[in-house]
């Protein structure tokens, strides 16, 4: 079974029916879903924004301090500020998007409960979204939402007692990405975009622990970053996502088989880059 970990709904960029056809046509079995974290966004071919992704992951793996300030400058006055355009943040994620698109396509999708611990539903909405089997866990993204990885303590707690794992986008908050898996060991933990903007010292940090993984999601990493992961991790602790439809150029067209091929790709076994496109994270919800 394939499973794509990480993926967003937006219906403006791309509608569920087109969603589901992308998956058939590239095996994917599965898809578990976020809601939007900010405004509709499409970007452009151009040049310039491919300089600039090239550099920014050039920096983040090479130089790290430079690296983590143009990090923090993507987000600024609750907007993402992306290649000169600004993108409203949504500080309290729409989670019954998600509900409703697993209720229209049940054997397709799954779902990540979206939290944001400023707002105080937040455990009102892990209780209410969680009691669903076809909610698998918690994301959390302290990057746009701004706050110290403690904040999510209460919402830890409950997902470590609970066996569901979290999937975090992490800020650059120093060594936040140390914090959760020391204070709550059976925790599963999903770093999300392989780990960034900490990359290669969250490698070495994770080999260690045997409840944190990565996942490959977004166009901030490339063939090669989720190459240098996965010989890193090993392969056991990557699992296989998109972070559509972010990333697309053009109403209802994405190509689910572009991010799919960097785990395809991989010189490993096949059994191998099986675990990676499903099977890990399969382990990781039982």
């Amino acid at each position: 079974m394939i499973i794509d970990c990480h993926f967003h709904v937006d219906e403006k960029m791309l509608t569920l029916e087109k969603m589901i056809e992308g998956m058939k046509s590239n095996s994917v079995d599965k898809t578990v879903l976020i809601p939007p974290m900010n405004e509709t966004m499409f970007e452009k071919d151009s040049i310039f924004q491919q300089n600039l992704q090239r550099l920014f992951r050039s920096l983040i793996l090479d130089v790290p301090l430079i690296g983590l300030k143009i990090y923090d400058g993507l987000v600024k006055d609750e907007h993402l500020r992306l290649y000169g355009n600004h993108y409203k943040i949504f500080s309290k994620p729409n989670n019954e998007i998600v509900a409703s698109a697993i209720k229209r396509f049940p054997e397709h999708f799954l779902g990540w409960v979206a939290v944001n611990p400023q707002i105080p539903s937040t455990m009102e909405e892990i209780e209410k979204y969680l009691s669903s089997s076809s909610f698998i866990g918690v994301k959390a993204h302290p990057f746009m939402h701004k706050y110290s990885i403690k904040e999510l303590d209460r919402v830890a707690l409950v997902c470590e007692t609970l066996k569901k794992p979290m999937i975090i986008h992490l800020s650059s908050e120093k060594d936040s990405y140390k914090y959760l898996p020391e204070k709550y060991p059976d925790l599963k933990l999903i770093y999300a975009h392989a780990g960034l903007p900490f990359w290669k010292e969250l490698w070495k940090y994770a080999k260690q622990q045997p409840n944190v993984f990565v996942d490959t999601s977004s166009d901030y990493l490339n063939p090669l970053i989720v190459e240098m992961a996965v010989n890193c991790l090993g392969y056991k602790k990557v699992l296989f996502s998109c972070d559509g439809p972010y990333g697309m150029k053009e109403f209802n067209v994405y190509d689910y088989s572009a991010k799919k091929s960097w785990v395809e790709s991989l010189k490993i076994s096949d059994n191998q880059i099986r675990c990676i496109l499903g099977e890990n994270f399969i382990e990781l919800i039982k």
